[in-house]
């Protein structure tokens, strides 16, 4: 199922490289059921790869999965970071937090197994540790803290805990939305309405503390 290429890497039949195919069919196992429920005979069939080639690449399962996370936030940051750049070019900070959340909402949306391996990542009590571009960007920072200075965003509330909430808010949207039934019709189609509902928590303390509407 496997053969070794003159430079010693390991590559399938049909010459794709065997660490990213087993990365790639680990993520979809991982999200579906979770770091414990998956099983190492899931993802070598899902991956058509002989099962020795995750102790080659990873050592372990646990390796595997370790792997699979650092490689999944790794595109997360990647893949945001030119939304974030466009964003923080902009004068008005809340426009400039659309901007942000909506392509971080989008982002996730084109790799739906992201939000879900977070989730599970989540409830398995694991520190969130992740790249640049993911955890509290300091260029969505300067545009919350251009925003409370003009009276956008409150001043009362942090930054952490703005942003922390609305990123778990639209994790929790990717991975939950469509699964509630009794609510599912009644979501909205596009991810403008959510990003609108999000911006609405977001700015709703600095109206109630007079500061200009968004």
């Amino acid at each position: 199922m496997t053969e070794t290429s003159g430079r010693g890497r390991a590559a399938t039949r049909d010459g794709r490289d065997s660490r990213a195919v087993l990365l790639e069919s680990a993520a979809a196992e991982f999200a579906k059921y979770g770091p414990r429920g998956t099983r190492i005979q899931d993802i070598v069939q899902a991956a058509g790869i002989n099962e020795r080639m995750i102790y080659h690449h990873f050592g372990s399962k646990d390796g595997l999965y370790r792997a699979v996370m650092v490689d999944q936030r790794t595109w997360l940051g990647t893949t945001w970071q030119p939304v974030l750049d466009q964003a923080a070019a902009l004068d008005d900070p809340v426009a400039g937090m659309r901007l942000a959340l909506t392509g971080f909402l989008q982002t996730l949306q084109s790799r739906p197994q992201v939000a879900a391996l977070f989730m599970h990542e989540g409830l398995a009590g694991q520190p969130l540790a992740v790249p640049p571009g993911v955890g509290l960007p300091d260029s969505v920072r300067s545009m919350y803290e251009r925003g409370q200075a003009a009276g956008a965003f409150p001043a009362s509330v942090s930054f952490g805990t703005a942003y922390v909430m609305a990123v778990v808010s639209l994790v929790a949207m990717s991975v939950l939305g469509g699964q509630v039934t009794e609510f599912a019709a009644q979501l909205p189609g596009d991810a403008e309405q959510v990003i609108d509902q999000v911006l609405t928590g977001m700015t709703g303390g600095a109206r109630r503390q007079g500061g200009p509407a968004a």
